[in-house]
């Protein structure tokens, strides 16, 4: 959550599989959220051919698994 991808925190805590990682790498569910609607904001962005994303409020329900 603190921006680190979990290949680098993969490594330097000496994990031998990615899977170890993910097992104790558990993102808060506002975090979630905000991945979410950052990826929708950049799927808005490619379909208009706009260059930088909006930073407006996201309306959409999202259910997380």
């Amino acid at each position: 959550m603190a921006g680190v991808d979990l290949r680098t925190v993969q490594e330097l805590m000496g994990h031998k599989a990615v899977q170890m990682t993910c097992r104790y790498a558990h993102l808060a569910p506002k975090h979630r959220l905000a991945a979410v609607q950052r990826l929708c904001d950049t799927e808005k962005a490619q379909e208009t051919g706009a260059t930088t994303t909006a930073t407006g409020t996201f309306d959409a329900t999202v259910t997380l698994h």
